[in-house]
């Protein structure tokens, strides 16, 4: 019993812990502070009211691009942010919405610094300083603000800050990420697959199974294809050329290498549908190059190609104009016909059925829009 009950108290700091939760509030334009945004409780023998904020900001690298993708925000704490019961006015938001303002003002400028560093080496020690000497102009600002009020007590001079901070809002405009897709496009497709003899073929090689890797180039919905087949099979009837003789059971080494193009007629949210046409190269070898009997044994055919890829998304493939990377994973399944033909003992066609892991994507390019605010002030007096 004393072990449980001395393990309880030393959890119940961390259980205490998992149930506080951060309240918080971001910055906005058009929705002002409320008196039930403050959500700690008054202090004891405290009047007025007492404001919680912070500001931050979150940097993402952007491949290709000088610009990192930056993105600045300010909030307040509501968990901990109070009016008192006396100060339950609309003097003190205006107060403490005047605070907001000035927080979000300092806000943008760190975001314009931040965005005027590039890309560079010392980003993160740069941006650390820009961010040290922002909340220190930001603290001698709010001071300065406190005391010409009275902390709101001194009407006229917070109408005059009103009115202030209301015209640096609209000077200093919100630099808004922008993000635009390149129409160059990667892919990269890893897989297994089968090779199905067609025709008089059939009768000479059994279908091999092997491996794929695939490589894209995209512009706009066009791809160029890149694939290389790597494949393990045996000779189902021998057969013999260029005085070469090709033993019945012979361990093979079928290679199939296919440059093609490809355009997306169909791009869904869950699937893509992509015929391509090209030309294909096929390689037979033997699987044991060091075996005496089959030194220089080698095969080729070359023909045109052609066939139908459908991808399946993992996950929602819609566009997400917010992040600085733009890509998806598929299950990309592929299917191809080729003619075959060597020789008259050699020849007939080759479907080629394929299934793997797809990763595509785009790079983005970073932006940023100025946005101007402008914010009514209340007709009525404080």
């Amino acid at each position: 019993m004393n072990h449980r009950f001395l393990l309880l108290l030393l959890l119940s700091p961390l259980l205490c812990l998992a149930q506080t939760q951060i309240d918080t509030l971001h910055w906005s334009a058009t929705r002002r502070l409320k008196l039930s945004d403050f959500h700690a409780p008054t202090q004891p023998g405290l009047g007025g009211s007492e404001f919680y904020y912070q500001i931050g900001y979150d940097v993402r690298p952007a491949i290709f691009s000088s610009k990192p993708a930056i993105d600045a925000f300010c909030l307040m704490f509501r968990n901990s942010s109070w009016v008192s019961e006396t100060a339950g006015n609309e003097r003190t938001l205006a107060y403490n919405q005047v605070l907001f303002d000035l927080v979000e003002i300092h806000t943008r400028q760190m975001k314009a610094k931040l965005i005027d560093l590039g890309v560079n080496r010392r980003f993160k020690q740069q941006a650390k300083q820009i961010e040290y000497l922002t909340n220190a102009e930001l603290s001698a600002e709010v001071n300065r603000f406190r005391a010409e009020t009275g902390g709101g007590d001194d009407i006229e001079a917070l109408q005059k800050w009103q009115q202030q901070v209301a015209k640096r809002l609209y000077d200093t405009p919100e630099l808004v990420t922008m993000y635009r897709s390149s129409k160059i496009g990667f892919g990269l497709f890893l897989g297994g697959g089968v090779a199905v003899p067609t025709g008089p073929l059939a009768q000479t090689l059994n279908p091999p199974p092997g491996f794929v890797i695939g490589l894209e180039l995209a512009y706009k919905q066009t791809l160029l294809l890149f694939n290389t087949s790597l494949y393990s099979g045996t000779i189902r009837t021998g057969f013999s050329h260029q005085n070469q003789l090709w033993e019945t059971g012979m361990l093979i080494r079928p290679v199939m290498g296919e440059v093609a193009l490809g355009h997306i007629v169909r791009d869904a949210p869950h699937s893509r549908l992509i015929p391509y046409v090209g030309f294909r190269t096929f390689s037979l070898l033997p699987r044991d190059r060091t075996d005496e009997r089959y030194k220089g044994f080698s095969l080729t055919s070359n023909a045109p190609t052609a066939g139908l890829i459908y991808d399946f998304k993992f996950s929602d493939n819609a566009h997400k104009p917010d992040r600085a990377e733009d890509n998806s994973w598929f299950i990309r399944t592929k299917i191809g016909y080729s003619p075959v033909k060597a020789m008259e003992s050699f020849q007939g066609g080759m479907i080629s059925l394929q299934i793997g892991i797809y990763g595509f994507g785009r790079i983005r390019k970073v932006s940023y829009q100025p946005r101007r605010t402008v914010i009514t002030l209340p007709d009525k007096s404080l």
